[in-house]
């Protein structure tokens, strides 16, 4: 069969290559001039299957309040928020916190450990088979925390992981150091950690990169420099893709261009609940190998996640609701600046720091939307969000087995468009 995918970010490319294995004659669209240069371009690197967890959680409404102000008062903050005369942003807004209870709240969680449990699995055979290299490293993930209130919740997260079969391990100050010896030189300032020793980390860039060479020296091909104006559809099929190069026809087709999905879709009826939370990252080049991370280190405190990726280390945080732009100064990265520097200060050469921004597509609920749609042969594989590095193989997988007229190997039905109503 001949698929399109529209979008050649991780999760486009991860589907291509399923498609591929599964016999297709594949093509992938992108507008960029090459894979992975918007939303997987500076990715904060972890691949955390043990710990996917939706945004939507008990507490979450007070907390977003309290950021929101904090930011609106140009305090620092994990979470900011510029409302908008935007019928899309408040739907958006009301689901998110109708989902910010314990009984969503486990209910999502659920369903996002078991796609990126899966996508983990896919993730090692790949880069098994093809023997990828994409600056990775497997030694676990730690978070570490900066004061008893924040452990205090990891004991309480250690018993849902518990319960789940997850690997994990609290850690004191001493084994937190252990683990990463960098760590010694902000030893007072964290009070604990809480390992996941079974998440890894790696560039997401590199990694859809490589992938997507391969795929093209196999045959697949890769229509960059291609902009996407519509999606046309007759009764419950898609006729064609309108393009800036002119139509594009297929068997079937893959819809997998982040945030942008929404308004390719909204034409065929199609209203998907993402929102473009813009995110930003810093990356910076390594000054004292002994004295910088030697694996992915998660700033509970901040919410900033820490990584090193060969020669430098990146690190991303910060949610922003309602920005329209990419700009990433100095002062929109304030606290992950502040994040790296008090852990990490002595490792990284913060004073040629790169910066970075980009949106998220996220959904309410914190799932990706895979799945078959009201149109017989398109498929939606997109809304990966914050977590969009650590499922996007177990999408490309699903959606590729969707295609294929393949049962998936997992239960998908609440992944679907369909939960939404």
């Amino acid at each position: 069969m001949r698929v399109i995918v529209m979008g050649a970010g991780i999760a486009g490319v991860a589907s291509a290559y399923f498609l591929h294995c599964r016999g297709h004659d594949v093509t992938v669209l992108d507008r960029q001039a090459g894979p992975a240069l918007e939303t997987s371009f500076s990715n904060a690197g972890h691949v955390c299957p043990s710990y996917a967890t939706p945004w939507a959680a008990p507490g979450m409404k007070s907390r977003a309040l309290r950021w929101s102000a904090q930011g609106w008062l140009g305090m620092e903050t994990a979470l900011r928020w510029t409302p908008r005369i935007d019928a899309g942003q408040w739907t958006w807004l009301r689901r998110f916190l109708g989902e910010c209870n314990a009984r969503r709240y486990a209910a999502n969680k659920a369903r996002m450990g078991r796609i990126a449990r899966y996508s983990h699995l896919q993730l090692k055979a790949i880069r098994e088979r093809l023997a990828l290299e994409y600056e990775q490293t497997t030694e676990g993930n730690l978070q570490v925390f900066r004061d008893h209130a924040g452990l205090a919740n990891a004991q309480l997260a250690s018993r849902v992981l518990t319960d789940a079969g997850v690997a994990h391990r609290l850690m004191s100050v001493d084994e937190c150091t252990t683990f990463d010896p960098a760590l010694e030189q902000s030893r007072a300032r964290i009070v604990g950690g809480l390992l996941m020793p079974d998440d890894e980390t790696g560039d997401c860039r590199i990694f859809a990169s490589r992938l997507a060479a391969w795929l093209a020296d196999q045959g697949v091909r890769f229509e960059y420099g291609t902009r996407i104006l519509a999606i046309a559809a007759h009764a419950d099929t898609v006729d064609r893709l309108e393009t800036a190069a002119g139509p594009k026809s297929a068997d079937a087709y893959v819809l997998s261009c982040a945030s942008d999905s929404v308004a390719l879709a909204r034409p065929l009826g199609l209203r998907l609940p993402i929102c473009p939370v813009k995110g930003y990252a810093i990356t910076a080049p390594i000054r004292d190998h002994a004295l910088a991370p030697r694996s992915g280190i998660m700033d509970e405190a901040l919410k900033v996640a820490i990584t090193r990726m060969g020669a430098t280390v990146r690190a991303a945080g910060t949610a922003e609701i309602g920005a329209r732009d990419t700009l990433a100064s100095a002062a929109q990265c304030a606290t992950i600046f502040r994040s790296v520097r008090s852990l990490f200060g002595g490792g990284v050469d913060l004073s040629k720091a790169s910066t970075w921004a980009g949106f998220r597509p996220m959904t309410p609920d914190g799932a990706p939307i895979v799945g078959p749609t009201r149109h017989r042969n398109l498929h939606l594989a997109t809304g990966g969000g914050s977590n969009g590095w650590t499922t996007a193989c177990g999408i490309g997988r699903v959606v590729a087995d969707q295609v294929s007229g393949i049962a998936p190997d997992i239960e998908t039905a609440d992944l679907g468009i369909a939960r939404f109503g």
